[in-house]
C-alpha cells in the first residue's frame, strides 16, 4: 500500500497526496473546516449557502467562465456540506490539474458576491430546503429526528439551514462568515490519482500557500449521555408514518467504532439484514427500512428508521425493533451471518476505495476527524471484531434510553 504524502505549510494549510499512476484522472478536493455546527440561528445554513456560491462570479472569472473553463477541459465539479466541514472538488484529467487548483483557489478566496447571483442562488437554496420539507422521509430524519437527538447542542443545526434564516441573511453576513472560516489553517487539500508532484505543489504554494493565516475557532464537545425521549409531529399532507429511533454514541476515536460500524451493517446491510427481514419480509412493514452509524471525531449517531408504513402498525414496528436489538444482546450471531455481513460491507467499501473521488473524500474525513487509523485498512479492523464484541457493543449502546421521533398523518 502506497504511503500517503503529507505537506504542511507555514500558514497552516495541509495537503495530502495519494498517487495512483495507473489512472488518467486526478481528484482534487478542497475541504474547509466549517459546517452547520459553527452557525448560530441567524445564519443557520450559511455554510451550505456559501457552498452554493463557490462557482459564482469572482474578480477573475464570471460564473460562466468558471464552469466552461473546467467542464470544457473534461473536468467534473461538485460540492457538499456536512455538519463539520464543507468540501468542493474537481475530478479532472491529470494534465488539467494545475488549472483546476487555480480556479478552485479563486473560488475559495472570493469574498465579494454579485448581488444578482446572490439573490438568484438564495431562491435555489430555499427551494432545496423546501424540498426537504416536502420529502417526508428526509424531513423525518434531518428536520425532526437529528435535531431532537442532539437538542441544545451544535449538532441540532440543520445542514441545509432554515427558511427563516436563509430568507433574511444578508450578502455581507455570508461574505464575512466565509472570510472568518476560509483561511489556510482551516483548509485541507486532498489529491488522489495521477499527478506531477513538483508541478502540483508548486501551484498549491503559489495559490493556497500564499494565503494569510486566519482565526482559530473553538468547538464544544457534545455530551454523549442519552435520555429516553419521544417526539411526535403530525402533518396533513401525508398518509403514512415515519419512525426514527436512535442514540448518541462515540465516534472515530472510540475503541468501539468498528464494532458499531459492523453492528449497523448486521441491522441493515442488504436484503439479508435483520431489520429488513423482520420488518419488511416477515411483517410487510415499511417501504424503506434501515440503520446507519454516522461518526464524527468524538461523537456519533446510531439510527434505525422505518419510512412509509401504516400508522396502525406503530406498536408492532416499535416492538419489532426492540426485539431485534434484544436478540443481538442475548444471542450470539451465527457464523454464516456474521462472516457474510463482513464480506458484504467490506466489498462495498472496496468499491469506494477503487474510485479516486470517494477515496479523496474518505481521506479528507480522516484528516478532519483525526481518525486514529489508516482508512484504507478497514478490512483488518472489521475482521478482528468477534461475535462476543458485537453482543457487548449491542448491550452497551442499544438500551431503553433511545430517542424516537414519529412523523404521522394528522388523523393517524
Amino acid at each position: 500500500m502506497d504511503e500517503i504524502q503529507r505537506v504542511e505549510y507555514g500558514n497552516g494549510l495541509r495537503v495530502l497526496l495519494e498517487e495512483r499512476a495507473n489512472t488518467k484522472k486526478a481528484a482534487l478536493l478542497i475541504g474547509v473546516r466549517v459546517g452547520s455546527v459553527d452557525e448560530d440561528d441567524r445564519i443557520n445554513g450559511g455554510s451550505h449557502f456559501n457552498e452554493h456560491l463557490l462557482f459564482k462570479s469572482n474578480k477573475h472569472r464570471t460564473s460562466r467562465q468558471i464552469t466552461e473553463d473546467l467542464e470544457y477541459s473534461g473536468t467534473v465539479i461538485n460540492a457538499y456540506t456536512t455538519w463539520k466541514y464543507t468540501a468542493f472538488y474537481a475530478k479532472t484529467p491529470y494534465t488539467e490539474l494545475e488549472n483546476a487548483v487555480q480556479i478552485l483557489y479563486e473560488a475559495a478566496t472570493n469574498l465579494d458576491y454579485k448581488r444578482k447571483e446572490f439573490e438568484l442562488e438564495r431562491e435555489v437554496v430555499l427551494t432545496e430546503i423546501r424540498n426537504y420539507i416536502n420529502s417526508p422521509d428526509r424531513y423525518a430524519l434531518t428536520d425532526l429526528f437529528i435535531p431532537t437527538l442532539f437538542h441544545n447542542t451544535p449538532l441540532e443545526k440543520k445542514i441545509q439551514g432554515t427558511v427563516d434564516a436563509m430568507s433574511s441573511v444578508e450578502k455581507s453576513e455570508l461574505e464575512e462568515f466565509k472570510g472568518d472560516y476560509y483561511s489556510p489553517g482551516n483548509i485541507v487539500i486532498v489529491v488522489c490519482g495521477n499527478f506531477n508532484e513538483k508541478k502540483l505543489l508548486g501551484k498549491v504554494e503559489d495559490t493556497f500557500g500564499s494565503m494569510q493565516k486566519g482565526k482559530t475557532h473553538h468547538r464544544e464537545r457534545v455530551d454523549l449521555s442519552n435520555r429516553h425521549t419521544v417526539r411526535e409531529e403530525s402533518r396533513g399532507d401525508i398518509n403514512q408514518m415515519y419512525l426514527s429511533l436512535g442514540y448518541r454514541v462515540p465516534g472515530y476515536s472510540s475503541d468501539d467504532f468498528f464494532k458499531l460500524d459492523l453492528l449497523s451493517s448486521i441491522l441493515s446491510e442488504g436484503l439479508s439484514s435483520r431489520l429488513f427481514k423482520e420488518l419488511r419480509e416477515k411483517r410487510g412493514i415499511g417501504y424503506s427500512v434501515g440503520s446507519f452509524y454516522k461518526a464524527f471525531q468524538d461523537e456519533g449517531m446510531f439510527i434505525s428508521h422505518v419510512d412509509g408504513f401504516n400508522p396502525n402498525k406503530l406498536e408492532e414496528t416499535q416492538k419489532t425493533i426492540e426485539m431485534v436489538f434484544n436478540n443481538l444482546k442475548e444471542k450470539k450471531i451465527g457464523r454464516r451471518e456474521f462472516e457474510g455481513t463482513k464480506k458484504l460491507m467490506l466489498s462495498k467499501y472496496d468499491d469506494q476505495l477503487e474510485r479516486i473521488t470517494e477515496s479523496a473524500m474518505l481521506l479528507l474525513e480522516s484528516e478532519f476527524c483525526d481518525i486514529p487509523f489508516d482508512y484504507r485498512e478497514k478490512d483488518r479492523y472489521i475482521k478482528a471484531v468477534s461475535e462476543q464484541d458485537l453482543m457487548d457493543v449491542a448491550d452497551r449502546y442499544l438500551g431503553d434510553d433511545y430517542t424516537m421521533t414519529l412523523l404521522k398523518p394528522e388523523d393517524g
